[in-house]
Order: C-alpha cells, then structure tokens, then sequence
C-alpha cells in the first residue's frame, strides 16, 4: 500500500517576523477572553502558496519537479507583513491573520504554482488568492457578543511598524496532525534564481 502524506507549498518566515508575530500575539492575548482562540505557535506559522492536501507518495517527484521548475526561473522578491485582520470579518471572526503586502512577484508565482499542479492533478483554489499569516482560529461555539468582542480587539491592535524579509526559497512541507496541534516537516525545498 502506498503511503498518503499530508503536503503543502509555504514560504518560510525570518526569525525577525517570527518575532513580530509574537508581539501581535501577545497584545491580542491581552484584549480577548481567555479560551475564544486556538493559537497558533509563532515558530510554526508560514506562508501557504497552495494547500495539497493528502497526496499519494508516488506524486512527491512530479510535485518537486513543478515546483523547482516555477522556483528557480523566479526572482528573489520583498515579503512584508504589516496590520491584523479577520476572516471572514471583524463582525463574524474565524481566524485571525496578519496581512502580507501585495507584491506582483508572489501573486505571479503562487498563481503559476495553482496552473502547473492543477496539470498535476491538484484542483485549483477556487478562491482568490489572500496572502496571510494564520495566528489563530476562533473556537467551536463562540457566537454573538463574543465574536464581536474578539472583532474588536483585533481593530483595537496597533503595530508600530511593518516587518519584512526577502523571499530566498519555496518549500514542500509534510503536515502531521497530532493532539497538540499539527507537526510540520519540510521534504523538499526549492531556492530562487539569483
């Protein structure tokens, strides 16, 4: 029997944004009740291009291939975070995210990535493209006044500033869901031209 792993296709973030995140994190802990969110750890959290899902073993070198093909004919780009928001909105909160500022180069390459693996035999998002950073999901349950409440304390969070890398490598990570949370892995990585 072949063997079925959880993938997806992230950028990796810098230690300086993996920091920024954590400020934002620790300054909505302070604004929401205690239990509304299932945080996500700041040194797990990444840049998704395109979610696989699970994939048959025998897929992995046609998903390298793609991907190192799209990667390496691209320039290395500018990736900032800046500002927090909701989806699907502060009214009616799910997840919280941090936004990543639009930048043509990673638009041009995720939407590359979705044509050539949808050749391959993944089907395409079919939304839009909205390049986030996940820092946590609303639990089961809240509703109502609490779900504004939580809206409320992400419009209220002010950051000083924007933080930003520059976009060095895409990777294929494998997802294990545990207990505790999910466990990522990179399989394979694939650097930028230049």
């Amino acid at each position: 029997m072949e063997e079925i792993q959880r993938l997806f296709i992230a950028v990796e973030l810098s230690e300086e944004i993996r920091r920024w995140l954590e400020d934002a994190r620790t300054r909505l802990v302070e604004r929401i009740p205690p239990g509304a969110i299932r945080w996500v750890d700041p040194g797990a959290i990444h840049l998704t291009l395109k979610f696989l899902g699970d994939t048959p073993s025998p897929k992995l070198e046609g998903i390298r291939g793609v991907l190192d093909a799209l990667v390496r004919s691209t320039r290395p780009f500018p990736l900032s975070v800046e500002g927090l928001g909701c989806f699907p909105n502060t009214a009616r909160p799910r997840v919280l995210w941090a936004g990543i500022r639009p930048e043509p180069m990673l638009s041009d390459l995720q939407r590359r990535l979705e044509g050539e693996l949808d050749r391959a035999g993944f089907p395409r998002e079919p939304r839009a493209f909205s390049p986030h950073l996940t820092l946590g999901r609303v639990r089961e349950g809240a509703a109502g006044a609490r779900l504004a409440e939580i809206g409320r304390a992400v419009g209220a969070v002010t950051l000083e500033s924007t933080v930003g890398m520059d976009g060095k490598d895409v990777c294929l990570f494998r997802s294990v869901l545990r207990p505790g949370g999910a466990e990522y892995s990179v399989l394979h990585r694939s650097l930028f031209s230049g």
